[in-house]
C-alpha cells in the first residue's frame, strides 16, 4: 500500500526570522557574553577581514594566570561541526603568539572525528558547545548555556586546572520527558568559575 511521505516542519528558534549572517553575529556576541562572565575580556573582531578570528582578547583565571583567547563562532540549527573546522582553525592557530589558547565553538555540538582532530593537534584548542537557545536574553545562566567543553593536551597551560563537571537537576524539578537531562558546571580549586558567578 502506497502511504505518502511526511516530513515534519522545522522547529523556528526565533521569533522572527533573521538572517544567517545576523544569526551568526548574535551567536558570537552571546559566546562572548559567556565566556566575560567568566573572567574573561573579549572583543568581537567578526567581519569582513577578521582573518578567521571572531573573538579575541585576555581570560584571567582565578589564581591570577592570564593568557590570551581567540576564537571562532559556529552556530548552525542541528549540524555538528566536522574535523575540516578544526583543520580550518589550526592554520588560524599558527599565525598566533605562543601565549594563545584557541576556542572554537558551536551551538549544536561537533562530530566524534572534530573532536579528535582537536585532541590531537599540536596547537592549544578547547571545544566549547555553547547553546544558542535564546540569544536575545544576555542574562542567561552560564550554567544552562554551556553544554560541553573539551581541550586537548597543548591547552593544559592554559586550562589544565579546570573542572568540567555534570550538574544535574534537582530532582523535583527533573523533566521526565528527559531524565537524563544536566548542565556543565564549570570548576576551579573546586568552586565554581568565577566565584562571583553564584551570587
Amino acid at each position: 500500500m502506497f502511504r505518502p511521505l511526511t516530513v515534519a516542519a522545522p522547529r523556528i528558534r526565533f521569533s522572527r526570522f533573521i538572517s544567517t549572517v545576523e544569526s551568526g553575529t548574535a551567536y558570537e556576541n552571546h559566546t562572548i557574553s559567556i565566556f566575560n562572565r567568566l573572567g574573561a575580556s573579549l572583543e568581537r573582531t567578526g567581519g569582513a577581514g577578521d582573518n578567521g578570528v571572531d573573538f579575541r582578547g585576555p581570560w584571567t583565571l582565578p589564581d591570577q594566570q592570564q593568557f590570551y583567547l581567540v576564537g571562532q563562532c559556529k552556530y548552525y540549527e542541528r549540524k555538528k561541526i566536522g574535523p575540516s573546522v578544526i583543520r580550518e582553525w589550526e592554520g588560524v592557530m599558527s599565525r598566533q603568539e605562543l601565549d594563545t589558547l584557541g576556542v572554537v565553538a558551536a551551538s549544536s555540538g561537533f562530530t566524534p572525528a572534530c573532536i579528535q582532530e582537536a585532541l590531537s593537534s599540536i596547537y592549544p584548542i578547547a571545544l566549547v558547545a555553547i547553546d544558542g537557545g535564546d540569544m536575545s536574553n544576555q542574562c542567561t545562566n552560564v550554567e544552562e548555556a554551556i553544554r560541553g567543553f573539551v581541550w586537548n593536551k597543548a591547552a593544559d597551560t592554559f586550562i589544565g586546572k579546570l573542572v568540567v563537571a555534570k550538574k544535574h537537576y534537582d530532582l523535583c524539578k527533573l523533566d521526565q520527558a528527559d531524565p537524563a537531562m544536566y548542565t556543565i558546571q564549570l570548576l576551579w580549586n573546586g568552586q565554581p568559575l568565577p566565584p562571583s558567578i553564584s551570587k
